[in-house]
């Protein structure tokens, strides 16, 4: 990997690679999470479309089509307290292309050009871009509403963090997104040009120094003041929280929210995760294989650990009738992980099941720009190989430690209110 330093907050990251068929090229730009979570979540909808110099759909596609096919995307996704806007393309190798073509080159062109030169009148977007990307992002948070599933979580997250910056969705909400106007949205995108921390991530054989100059001539012209992105991560768990909510479900969708103890995202994070994946991971882990397979207690189970925030999420699809139970039975199975009740087997499957998913990572540009992507707030990168070693450091007493410091925060059920849904997830 190569990585050079563009501009204040701004960074490259390259792998010069002759492994694959295809490039790929990601723009990711943080900021924190607040009240205009809804004025960025548009951007990347917004701006993927079109530019200035290619502002309607028949052109902007037929400047895909002429790179080979290139495809385009861009979403949002929530790190801890940062809200992260990504733009990504996904194009044919260098070497692939036709009489010398530089196709990467001309696609961070294309990035570049929707990125910092979109199509707007000076002050504003267009009135009814701006409509229409807002009805379509009104329909998505709407539609993972309609997830019960998901929409179980992000109650859970809402009452678990509601006096933290985490509560907030990444896409915001319906209501700031209505409110949107083309002036706010414009004022968004300046805003996030001159403070987001940015990482620009390339894998393919691509020549590196042509697109180094590209960014660097960006963001020459851009004042650029950083914004500081801190995430509040809380070590004392008071009494439990339980909420429940009744919707016109078949099945009931059971959430517990715990805290870890971790300062920060790198405090005890490699066993944490072990421990996790010990709890609630994997088909050998005590939530699948007792609390689902053993006891029948829930149609899934699982546990996550999200360490940019410092918190394991617990989901369960179960029988209103098994709640108790099930959450019972959960906090004994966690209990257990944190008095060593695990074997050998389940250590080493968990520590083979971890590495083999990181070592995936390599498989593919898009998984190795992932990889490094979800790293741009860390002032030193890892690598896949550099965080196995660590994992294989890992002894069965710092897991067992790690579970011990796992405590519940939060519950939500989401009951049936007796009628069904035909949508339901």
């Amino acid at each position: 990997m190569h990585f050079e330093n563009i501009a204040e907050g701004v960074r490259l990251c390259t792998q010069n690679t002759d492994k694959f068929k295809t490039c790929r090229i990601n723009f990711s730009m943080a900021m924190p999470l607040d009240s205009d979570a809804s004025a960025r979540a548009i951007l990347p909808f917004i701006l993927h479309r079109r530019c200035a110099k290619y502002p309607d759909f028949i052109a902007f596609s037929r400047v895909l089509d002429e790179l080979y096919g290139a495809a385009i995307s861009a979403g949002v996704i929530k790190r801890g307290e940062a809200q992260i806007l990504s733009f990504s393309m996904t194009a044919i190798d260098d070497r692939f292309a036709l009489d010398g073509d530089t196709v990467a080159l001309e696609c961070v062109q294309l990035l570049t050009d929707i990125i910092f030169d979109p199509l707007t009148d000076g002050e504003s977007f267009p009135a009814d871009i701006v409509e229409q990307e807002k009805r379509l992002l009104v329909e998505m948070i709407e539609n993972e509403m309609n997830d019960k599933r998901r929409y179980a979580l992000t109650r859970c997250e809402e009452i678990m963090f509601k006096d933290e910056a985490y509560s907030i969705n990444r896409l915001g909400s319906v209501d700031e997104v209505k409110t949107l106007t083309p002036e706010k949205v414009y004022s968004a995108w300046k805003d996030v040009l001159r403070r987001a921390t940015i990482q620009v991530t390339m894998v393919g054989s691509m020549d590196i120094e042509p697109v180094a100059d590209i960014l660097k001539s960006k963001f020459s012209s851009i004042d650029r003041d950083v914004a500081k992105i801190d995430t509040v991560f809380v070590n004392e768990v008071n009494q439990p929280e339980y909420i429940c909510e009744e919707m016109p479900i078949k099945q009931g969708k059971l959430v517990m929210g715990f805290r870890t103890g971790m300062a920060d995202e790198y405090d005890n994070s490699v066993p944490m995760r072990i421990a996790v994946d010990i709890f609630g991971g994997g088909t050998y882990s005590k939530l699948f294989s007792v609390v689902r397979e053993k006891m029948s207690l829930c149609y899934y189970c699982s546990a996550a650990l999200f360490s940019s925030k410092g918190v394991v999420m617990v989901q369960s699809g179960i029988e209103d009738i098994n709640e108790e139970k099930a959450k019972n039975e959960i906090l004994n199975q966690l209990s257990l992980v944190a008095q060593g009740e695990f074997s050998d087997e389940d250590f080493s499957s968990s520590i083979k099941s971890i590495t083999d998913s990181i070592i995936s990572n390599n498989d593919t540009p898009e998984s190795i720009c992932a990889w490094y992507s979800s790293q741009l707030l860390r002032e030193n990168l890892k690598t896949p190989e550099a965080y196995v070693e660590e994992i294989a450091e890992v002894e069965k007493s710092q897991v067992i430690d790690a579970a011990k410091t796992i405590k519940l925060d939060t519950v939500f059920m989401l009951k049936s209110n007796g009628e069904v849904s035909d949508d339901e997830d």
